[in-house]
Order: structure tokens, then C-alpha cells, then sequence
């Protein structure tokens, strides 16, 4: 391993808490605007309708949130695999705590591996968030996504 300094589970911790934020502030500011769609349309007004007008407003009402909860689970990863590949070397988060992704021997990530760690990254983090603290017993500092990417969190 060459002489990086790699940034602690502090430093991680909040880059990983300041993207949730900026994450939810983004779905806030896009799917807002829904909300008031559906309002504006009547959904679950309780107005008298139609069996065949209950029926298209369910199927609308289903289909919006199942493509809400589709750009929920992808965007994220998106986010992250982009923003891990691109010249910034790591999200937004990631930047403020001055911190970046690397390849264990230092060059940066390409897009397929940027992907694979995003991938595993958040699949840990919704299914088990344990394991989003394997860092904390490894001596390179890396977590279950560094080790499937073989990459590090370093100081920038």
C-alpha cells in the first residue's frame, strides 16, 4: 500500500450523512411538486367516482409511486457511482469533508468499478447498515463496498 492517509470512519460517516441530506433535499425539491398534482386531480379526495375512474386513479396513483420508489433505489447509486468516477473522485459529501475514492495502488476509479461499489455500497446500507462499519475493524479503514471495489477512502 503506498502512503496515503485514509479517512476515518468520522470523516466517511458525514460525507455519507451530508449526501443523504442533499439526496433528500433533491427528492424533495422533484417529487414536491407531485404531491400537489395529485392533490389538484382529487386523489383520495373522496369525492363520489366511478368504479372505472377509481380504478384509472389507483393504476396512476400506483404506477407514480412505484416510479418514485424505482428513482429512489437508482438514483442514489447513479449518484454516487458518477460522481465516484468522475474527476471529484467521490460525491458531494465526500468533497466537503475533503475527502476521495481511490484504487488501492491510487489511480482513480473508472465508471464499472464506481458502479460495483455504489451497488454494494447501498445494498449494505438498506439491508443490513451494520456493515456499513466493517471499516471499523479493518486496518485499511475499508468497508464492504472498498473491498468489493478494492478501493480506499482517503484524505484529499
Amino acid at each position: 500500500m503506498n502512503n496515503f492517509r485514509l479517512a476515518g470512519f468520522g470523516k466517511r460517516f458525514l460525507a455519507y450523512i451530508i449526501d443523504g441530506i442533499l439526496l433528500g433535499i433533491a427528492f424533495m425539491l422533484i417529487f414536491l411538486p407531485f404531491g400537489g398534482l395529485f392533490a389538484f386531480l382529487g386523489l383520495g379526495s373522496g369525492r363520489g367516482l366511478s368504479d372505472g375512474e377509481a380504478a384509472a386513479m389507483a393504476v396512476t396513483g400506483g404506477v407514480s409511486i412505484l416510479g418514485i420508489i424505482l428513482i429512489a433505489i437508482i438514483a442514489p447509486v447513479v449518484y454516487d457511482a458518477l460522481m465516484t468516477a468522475s474527476p471529484r473522485q467521490g460525491t458531494l459529501g465526500k468533497s466537503i469533508m475533503k475527502i476521495k475514492v481511490i484504487k488501492e495502488n491510487g489511480e482513480p476509479l473508472n465508471t464499472n468499478e464506481a458502479f460495483i461499489r455504489a451497488l454494494v455500497k447501498f445494498v449494505a446500507g438498506q439491508f443490513c447498515i451494520l456493515l456499513l462499519l466493517v471499516c471499523l475493524f479493518n486496518k485499511e479503514e475499508q468497508n464492504l463496498h472498498d473491498l468489493a471495489a478494492k478501493t480506499l477512502v482517503v484524505e484529499d
